[in-house]
């Protein structure tokens, strides 16, 4: 099946810096956010300085990685998912990456 022009979702994706800020409003104060240049990440750390990005990878889609030891996990939603269901997503699993 072919999609025409009009058919094309109009959701406008949220930038990896909105999604950062939105985990930070998911997980607390302990933890603060920058962005990256242009939005095009957005920097994690907690109060132990861990630094943490959210990207999206060549493939398309989000991730979540733990700058100091190298792991990451994919975010199994679509940038264009409700901003606090993304930050509820990376509050979830940023505990998989310590």
């Amino acid at each position: 099946m072919t999609t025409s022009f009009h058919q094309q979702s109009t959701e406008q994706p949220h930038t990896p810096y909105e999604i950062a800020c939105a985990a930070v409003t998911a997980m607390g104060d302990q933890w603060g956010v920058r962005p990256g240049p242009w939005g095009r990440t957005g920097h994690l750390r907690n109060a132990d300085h861990t630094p943490f990005t959210v990207g999206v990878c060549e493939a398309g889609y989000l991730y979540l990685r733990n700058d100091e030891l190298g792991d990451s996990v994919h975010l199994p939603l679509s940038s264009t998912a409700d901003l606090p269901t993304l930050g509820q997503a990376i509050a979830n699993v940023i505990g998989e990456l310590f």
